[in-house]
């Protein structure tokens, strides 16, 4: 059985005839419970998997039916979705001339940026790198500066691994050592490397990846075969939270991208040093996956194959989200973040008591270094002090 490409974009699938992945549905026999997302996005999620919405229809034990008469609302990047069902838009007080011209020009640019807006412009950037010459050989198909890429029939050999203290080798994976049973097009491969770098693009990792002579999985060239979906991320620093939350952002986005909120999944973390991975955060993955993350060296000394890779969205790209995000100002309220909020609380059963204290404590932290400091920090101290219902805390 061929697994499909994990949350097969449909928008490309139209223009190639060369993918030949279907999408995972559900049918009415399936437990509806395994969708398990906040109600508050299962409109949007039965929108964008219109199999799942007719199962439901027709069978009476399914528990969403009352979210199926919403038919049209939808993310934001779906390309028949009109602005006024979007999930949420921006709201701007007064136009920053350096961006747009007038208040509607930057509410676009700030959802562009910064919300449901970024992923459809990510989406419009994919192309295929490798196409498939029949059904069952392998895929690459990857958007710009290949920050992004999906792999069907992935062969990876980790036979001569070379393991450093560098975290991100760069010639770590050799010519013949990544690949699949695809016609290539190395011209256009290689013209993505502009942004080469270990935390903005997968252009590392993936510039050796060639046509190979045979087919990995049915030729038995593989000495471990995942066959789940797998996400392959370069993770930030895992004992600070801003830097961590930056991984679990850009999974949750690549996740959009790919149309498929599965925990069913594995995900494997590209490290290419002997170290191990300290992560203060560890919990959270249990919104993304029902295994624990797999290093990378677990498959040293082995040909392993994936029937279904995705190289998530990476946590420092350039105009990425959210460690190097250029915003336009005097604009707020992205819906990306409040349901990448919505969506890890609930997932995880955090509730959300009411506040029981009559005041709040609020502590600022902040950097002592040139660089990288809360620029206006007196202004917002000075403005908490007209607020009763806070104690300033000054260390």
């Amino acid at each position: 059985m061929v697994y499909p490409v994990l949350g097969l974009l449909l928008h490309l699938a139209a223009q190639s005839p060369t993918i030949f992945a279907e999408q995972n549905i559900c049918s009415p026999s399936d437990d509806f419970q395994k969708i398990n997302l906040p109600p508050e996005h299962l409109p949007y999620y039965l929108h964008n998997h219109q199999d799942v919405a007719r199962s439901c229809r027709q069978d009476q034990r399914c528990p969403y039916r009352e979210y199926l008469t919403q038919p049209d609302s939808c993310w934001g990047y779906e390309k028949s979705c009109r602005k006024e069902r979007r999930f949420s838009y921006p709201h701007c007080d007064k136009v920053d001339p350096g961006w747009a011209r007038n208040l509607e020009g930057a509410q676009e640019v700030f959802w562009r940026q910064a919300d449901f807006g970024y992923v459809m412009e990510r989406l419009a950037e994919e192309q295929v790198l490798c196409h498939p010459r029949e059904q069952g050989d392998s895929l690459l198909a990857c958007s710009s500066h290949l920050q992004h890429c999906r792999a069907t029939n992935l062969y990876l050999d980790l036979r001569n691994t070379k393991r450093s203290q560098d975290r991100f080798k760069e010639d770590f994976i050799q010519e013949g050592e990544i690949g699949g049973h695809c016609d290539l097009d190395s011209k256009l491969l290689l013209s993505q490397g502009d942004r080469k770098s270990p935390l903005q693009s997968w252009f590392a990792e993936l510039q050796a990846y060639s046509s190979l002579r045979f087919r990995p999985i049915e030729d038995g060239q593989c000495d471990v075969i995942v066959e789940k979906p797998t996400y392959i991320m370069k993770l930030d620093a895992g004992v600070n939270m801003y830097h961590h939350f930056c991984d679990f952002v850009n999974l949750y986005i690549t996740q959009h991208m790919n149309n498929s909120f599965s925990t069913d999944v594995h995900i494997v973390m590209w490290d290419t040093s002997f170290y191990g991975y300290g992560d203060l955060f560890n919990e959270t993955w249990k919104a993304f996956t029902d295994y624990e993350v797999t290093h990378l060296k677990a498959y040293d000394s082995k040909r392993v194959c994936f029937k279904d890779a995705v190289f998530a969205l990476l946590p420092r790209m350039r105009y990425g989200l959210f460690y190097n995000t250029p915003l336009i100002s005097n604009c707020r309220g992205t819906g990306l973040f409040r349901a990448f909020s919505q969506h890890v609380l609930f997932r995880l059963n955090i509730s959300q008591e009411t506040l029981k204290e009559e005041k709040i404590r609020v502590t600022i932290l902040t950097r002592s270094t040139e660089f990288r400091k809360i620029l206006n920090l007196d202004k917002v101290s000075f403005s908490f002090l007209f607020l009763s219902s806070l104690i300033i805390c000054d260390y």
